[in-house]
């Protein structure tokens, strides 16, 4: 029900769940772009170290994804650390230095 105790018959609902969707997979491509963004610019920044939640980020994300040396294709690199930010695996990494977040 909508207003008045009335049935709503035109329900945007499965409409807002197919588009909540979209945005959370469009999210999950801005954060892995963001981070490795960042692995970059601390790749670049060596022998600089920043903290050991961030650096035990960086490794993981090293371990998938080897740093830009030279032009290629980033959709592969993008779509690993996706993976990564998905699976949980960056949380662990940082859980692993910090203790539990939650």
């Amino acid at each position: 029900p909508t207003s008045g105790s009335k049935e709503d018959h035109v329900s945007m609902s499965a409409h807002a769940a197919l588009k909540c969707e979209q945005v959370v997979r469009n999210l999950e491509q801005v954060l892995a772009i963001e981070i490795l963004s960042a692995c970059q610019a601390l790749d670049l920044l060596k022998p600089l170290r920043p903290a050991r939640p961030v650096e035990a980020v960086r490794a993981a994300v090293r371990r998938a994804v080897p740093p830009l040396a030279a032009d290629r294709p980033l959709s592969p690199d993008i779509e690993a650390v996706r993976r990564l930010l998905v699976s949980g695996a960056l949380l662990a990494a940082v859980e692993s230095v910090a203790g539990p977040l939650a």
